[in-house]
């Protein structure tokens, strides 16, 4: 009896080691669903009281990976005040070795970004070949000098 339970788990082992192995070897570029790069950073200026986060969300096309949307977020620390005239740059960029990296779509904010989250759609697609990131450039409306920050997502 206990060699035939044996026989029956190793063949179910097998089986199901089986099954996942075809599934293991689809690239990247062939799956679907939706994918995101993230990032937080905090100024430097200000014992990092004020921070920003950085999410991107793009999903896999065929040859090229389609930027869906990004969603930003400003905030602060220990209770601090933020106004609503802060600014934000947002960029997708290709990540060169060597050199520096090429500006494949920017958006810039006018002087009128409130606290908390926001989102742009940039829809742009990137060659899946290329791998790229997205950063964002925050700079927080404070009484005094606005404290900066730059957030940059790992990359694609």
């Amino acid at each position: 009896m206990a060699s035939i339970l044996r026989k029956t788990a190793i063949f179910g082992a097998l089986g199901l080691a089986l099954s996942i192995i075809p599934a293991a070897t689809v690239s990247a570029s062939a799956t679907s669903g939706q994918r995101e790069l993230y990032d937080k950073c905090a100024d430097d200026d200000t014992d990092y009281e004020y921070y920003g986060i950085l999410r991107a969300f793009y999903t896999p096309n065929g040859h090229s990976d389609v930027v869906d949307k990004i969603d930003y977020f400003l905030g602060t620390e220990n209770g601090r005040e933020l106004g609503k005239k802060s600014n934000v740059r947002l960029r997708i960029r290709e990540s060169l070795p060597d050199r520096p990296d090429k500006t494949l779509w920017e958006w810039e904010s006018g002087d009128d970004i409130k606290p908390g989250w926001h989102s742009k759609k940039p829809y742009r697609q990137v060659a899946y070949k290329t791998r790229w990131h997205v950063d964002a450039k925050f700079t927080f409306d404070v009484y005094g000098i606005d404290p900066r920050s730059v957030c940059t997502t790992n990359k694609a």
